[in-house]
């Protein structure tokens, strides 16, 4: 199974700004990995020509960042992290983190699911959508408090070519907790077979094929013998995903969500790529897209 080396946490120093930075932390700890933290803060150049601002504001600005980036810091060394350190970036948050990536090459960069006061949709509106949209390597949206290690993960699959990856994901991220691999399929164009009229009978015989299926290919999934051994439970429900996997976690209690960035279809990469956006905005977890 794959471990994490480097790790890569941004914040904008709102609570789940800095929880991301302790799961980043905790994280990071546990595997060994380098950990770096990014925090970015707009450019102010612009607006002091504009508004006659103190001139002094951006020093001050750097002096607060400096000061709340290196307590996550040095919190990191106390908990354990040997390779930890940061950057402090002037401009766009996205793009910071972006070029951050393209340099450090972590193996997962780790986000805040909101911002803060007139921001409040910071990380998740623009700019998580952003670093989700063009990053290359899975990204963990923290949207609850950090308070130790994950105890129940739900690995959510289409069962496309992408599946192992997000399922491995999962343990890795999870470990120790167990891991639920859940798949929510539909008959073909089911919604619209329904609300044009077929007969129920024949939509569920439908389904039934595609049930049939979801089996062969979740035996087929979890028949890797790295898997032997490991405390893994199957589900497959007949439903849209989009309510399927939040109504599974909150089920479930999980704490995490794994899911594709993009399915293995030109139509699998449209419905796994709503599924991955929904759950970046309204699951009731922490999301990790991969």
């Amino acid at each position: 199974m794959n471990t994490l080396k480097r790790i890569l946490a941004a914040t904008d120093f709102s609570r789940l700004g800095n929880d991301a930075v302790r799961r980043a932390t905790l994280l990071a700890a546990r595997e060994g990995a380098e950990l770096l933290v990014v925090h970015t803060f707009p450019r102010l150049s612009a607006l002091e020509a504009a508004f006659g601002l103190d001139d002094k504001l951006p020093t001050r600005l750097r002096a607060a960042a400096e000061a709340n980036i290196d307590a996550l810091v040095e919190a990191a060394r106390t908990a354990g992290v040997g390779r930890v350190r940061a950057e402090i970036v002037e401009g766009s948050a996205h793009r910071a983190v972006a070029d951050a990536a393209e340099t450090f090459r972590p193996d997962l960069v780790v986000i805040g699911a909101h911002g803060k006061g007139a921001v409040q949709q910071f990380f998740l509106g623009g700019t998580a959508a952003r670093i989700l949209a063009q990053a290359t390597c899975p990204v963990l949206v923290a949207r609850q408090p950090t308070e130790g290690d994950y105890r129940r993960a739900l690995a959510a699959v289409d069962l496309g070519p992408r599946s192992e990856a997000v399922l491995r994901a999962a343990l890795v991220v999870a470990a120790p907790a167990r891991v639920t691999v859940l798949h929510a399929y539909q008959a073909p164009f089911e919604a619209k077979l329904r609300y044009k009229g077929f007969p129920e009978e024949d939509i569920l015989r439908y389904a039934e094929v595609e049930s049939r299926a979801a089996r062969r290919n979740m035996d087929a999934l979890l028949a890797d013998p790295e898997l032997a051994g490991l405390d893994i439970e199957r589900r497959i429900v007949h439903g849209d995903p989009n309510p399927a996997l939040p109504d599974a976690a909150r089920d479930m209690d999980a704490d995490l969500i794994a899911v594709g960035k993009h399915g293995g279809s030109r139509i699998g990469e449209a419905v796994m790529g709503s599924v991955s956006r929904f759950l970046a905005y309204y699951a009731p977890c922490d999301v990790l897209v991969v």
